[in-house]
């Protein structure tokens, strides 16, 4: 089975991915927003999705083998992304102040493409009158900042709530 989805917020793919596993399908690919499902039993598999801010092969593969320390696997990498599967429950982050070091991880990549996103809006909005694509392209960057600071103000609010929780 294969569906669409496209997610910047890695807890909505989380959600969308554990919700797909209830119901009894495990993911096999994916791929710019398609997700290819195997059949499974429902509820088989618990997914958490990884930044992977260390670009250095060996700290990965060193994070790889945690995860598969404790009976997790790796499904797909994408991009900065890792897409981790266990049998049963599983958290990657169990007390607040990693959580909450994780999601300002997020927020400051998520941060910086928005900025670059609005450094070449000005351009592409310039060119509307004189470049065909400018009209495709302008709108284009315009969603794709908007969705950007959209993920820099939910994990600002996720942070603020962990930190409420301390």
């Amino acid at each position: 089975m294969m569906k669409f989805r496209l997610y910047f917020d890695k807890d909505a793919d989380e959600r969308f991915l554990n919700n797909m596993s209830a119901k009894g399908y495990a993911l096999k690919r994916f791929f710019l927003g398609f997700y290819t499902f195997k059949k499974s039993q429902p509820g088989e598999y618990t997914y958490r999705i990884e930044l992977i801010q260390d670009r250095d092969s060996f700290n990965k593969k060193e994070l790889y083998s945690l995860i598969e320390d404790v009976g997790g696997e790796l499904v797909q990498t994408w991009g900065i992304w890792a897409i981790f599967r266990k049998k049963g429950d599983f958290e990657l982050y169990s007390d607040n102040e990693s959580k909450i070091s994780y999601y300002k991880r997020i927020k400051k990549i998520f941060f910086c493409l928005s900025m670059g996103e609005l450094c070449i809006l000005p351009s592409q909005y310039s060119m509307l009158e004189r470049v065909d694509i400018a009209k495709y392209t302008a709108p284009l960057i315009t969603v794709i900042f908007l969705a950007m600071i959209l993920q820099v103000y939910k994990c600002g609010r996720k942070i603020k709530q962990l930190e409420e929780d301390l």
